[in-house]
């Protein structure tokens, strides 16, 4: 888990890690190694839309990378899941 100052950073950093690792992108819920979770808006600019999820896929990715042997492995946050979070793999 990589913890981010500002949306912004983060949503550069998965940029920069999925160049040097694009089989880690997916744009499908259920499948990448790296996905972003973050309070997000419609509203958001073109640079944060693609880490958007609704609340039912948020939750999947919770499921996901408390499951130790799902392909997600790396997640970069900011606000979300830095409390009450616990994923006993990720410790």
């Amino acid at each position: 888990m990589i913890v981010a100052m500002s949306r912004d950073i983060y949503a550069h950093l998965y940029n920069a890690i999925t160049a040097i690792r694009p089989e880690w992108h997916d744009t499908n819920v259920e499948k990448g190694a790296l996905k972003v979770i973050m309070t997000a808006s419609v509203a958001d600019k073109p640079l944060l839309q693609a880490h958007n999820y609704n609340k039912v896929q948020k939750e999947r990715l919770e499921k996901r990378f408390k499951d130790p042997n799902d392909s997600l492995k790396l997640v970069i946050v900011r606000d979300m899941w830095l409390t009450g979070f616990d994923a006993p793999c990720a410790h």
